[in-house]
């Protein structure tokens, strides 16, 4: 497609635009390569143009006025309504300045997140390697996200927000940059090139040091060096301990679909059914919730491993409209 002239899009930028114009740039935007253009040449035009802030402190003014009879009436033209009671106008007048609040105030935190911040995010099922500006590697697993800083990556800061699981292959750049992954409850960990996994769900948070070395930066100003196989865990309580050595397989395997369970409890394989494939699963018999299993499972639908379960450990799934049960069969 023919290259799409700068003023064109400051023109739309101006509200300026005609619709032939409004609509060679919407076709122009359906290649996704144009899109870092679009959002390169809306950060030139914002940094020439002063934008409006709409003043709520001289709108109540001027509404206070109004209603006091300090300003000069409108004069109605003929065909205009009748004026309605005070109260309706008071209530009125206020939902209509509420309004306008509130569109501004969540309109401008979402657009201007959506125009700072990239999110690469996967569904229930789904895992995807991303390469990020700085020559890193980030690979999500199933139901993640990972909000990476829309410009200046690399040479401003490498600051990455990550919800789920990924595998992190950080480069190291020649300026000794650092990498530092939010993982939000205020952990934070920082490298200069290495790779590690990096768990952050409801359930709780974990960090497995693969190769190279980290510094984790925790809650009440603390700090945690890891090294090859350390694995640091915090539970859902905020509880956090290191454990030395960690088998890599337990924490790399779900790259290529691989369950691996080392006495693991059957309620917690079905916290891992649910946040992977988006299947709740429960298991009403306590006692075959604390039963625990060991072994390999490949599996990219939830049904693959229920299947096996059910077949290691003799019990019945049965499917409601809602969640799937587990119970002990019986002879």
């Amino acid at each position: 497609m023919t290259p799409l002239p700068k003023d064109i899009l400051f023109d739309f930028f101006d509200g300026k635009a005609t619709p032939l114009q409004r609509k060679l740039i919407e076709d122009w935007l359906l290649i996704p390569a144009n899109e870092e253009l679009y959002y390169q040449y809306l950060d030139e035009w914002e940094t020439r143009h002063m934008q409006f802030f709409p003043s709520v402190d001289e709108a109540l003014t001027q509404y206070k006025q109004e209603m006091a009879g300090e300003r000069p009436r409108r004069i109605r033209a003929l065909y205009d309504p009748p004026e309605s009671p005070f109260r309706f106008q008071r209530w009125f007048w206020w939902s209509i300045a509420a309004s306008i609040i509130l569109l501004v105030t969540a309109g401008g935190v979402f657009f201007q997140d959506q125009w700072r911040y990239i999110t690469y995010q996967t569904g229930f099922s789904e895992t995807a390697t991303h390469r990020l500006p700085d020559g890193s590697a980030v690979t999500l697993n199933a139901n993640s996200s990972l909000r990476v800083p829309r410009f200046g990556f690399g040479q401003h800061g490498r600051q990455v927000c990550l919800t789920g699981e990924a595998v992190f292959k950080v480069a190291h750049l020649p300026n000794h940059q650092r990498f530092v992954v939010d993982m939000g409850r205020g952990i934070q960990i920082e490298v200069l090139g290495t790779e590690f996994v990096a768990y952050a769900r409801n359930r709780g948070q974990h960090v497995f040091l693969h190769k190279g070395s980290i510094k984790l930066d925790l809650p009440q100003g603390k700090q945690l060096y890891m090294k090859p196989g350390n694995l640091f865990t915090v539970d859902a309580r905020g509880h956090g301990q290191l454990t030395e050595t960690a088998p890599a397989q337990s924490y790399l395997a779900w790259q290529h679909h691989w369950f691996h369970f080392d006495n693991t409890s059957l309620s917690e394989v079905a916290q891992q059914i649910d946040e992977v494939f988006g299947v709740q699963v429960v298991i009403p018999d306590s006692g075959l919730a604390r039963r625990r299993i060991a072994g390999n499972f490949k599996a990219t639908k939830a049904d693959q491993l229920l299947r096996s379960l059910s077949e290691l450990l003799n019990v019945k799934i049965t499917r409601t409209n809602d969640h799937i049960e587990l119970r002990t069969l019986t002879l």
